[in-house]
């Protein structure tokens, strides 16, 4: 009996890390290769592929959407700063301008629409336009 248990227990473990790794397995690799960059160990818990976008939901963190071409479109932190090196790596002329100024205020929000970068701190609101290259800061308290 106690054999059957304990036989019983370690396939449910192995269920559930399966079914967590095929989540990983489905990530087309761009995805992959940027939750482990910005995320590192970290899991899924939910994977979504609709009308050409992907939708991702990173295990007690951030929600992040990507577009067709695996473009990052919308990164949500659900309260859990985002990385600071996702700025320094992704968008280096927002990074200097920040460090120039001193504002190091979490990253909780960033939106990637197609004529700007709308990033959203604990404190402040900025916008980058991608066409001029202008950046806006807004310094009251974003609403929630």
């Amino acid at each position: 009996m106690f054999k059957k248990r304990y036989l019983l227990a370690i396939l449910s473990v192995m269920m559930f890390i399966a079914c967590s790794d095929t989540l990983w397995d489905e990530l087309p690799s761009p995805i992959s290769t940027f939750i482990t960059t910005y995320y590192p160990n970290s899991g899924i818990s939910d994977y979504q592929e609709k009308d050409g976008n992907y939708y991702v939901k990173i295990k007690n963190g951030a929600s992040m959407t990507f577009d067709s071409e695996y473009d990052w479109t919308e990164i949500n932190g659900n309260g859990v700063p985002i990385p600071p090196i996702f700025i320094f790596n992704e968008m280096p002329k927002i990074y200097q301008y920040l460090e120039a100024r001193e504002l190091t205020s979490d990253l909780m929000e960033a939106k990637n629409e197609p004529r700007a970068i709308i990033l959203t701190f604990t404190d402040f609101r900025l916008e980058y336009i991608k066409e001029t290259g202008d950046i806006r800061t807004y310094m009251e308290k974003p609403v929630s």
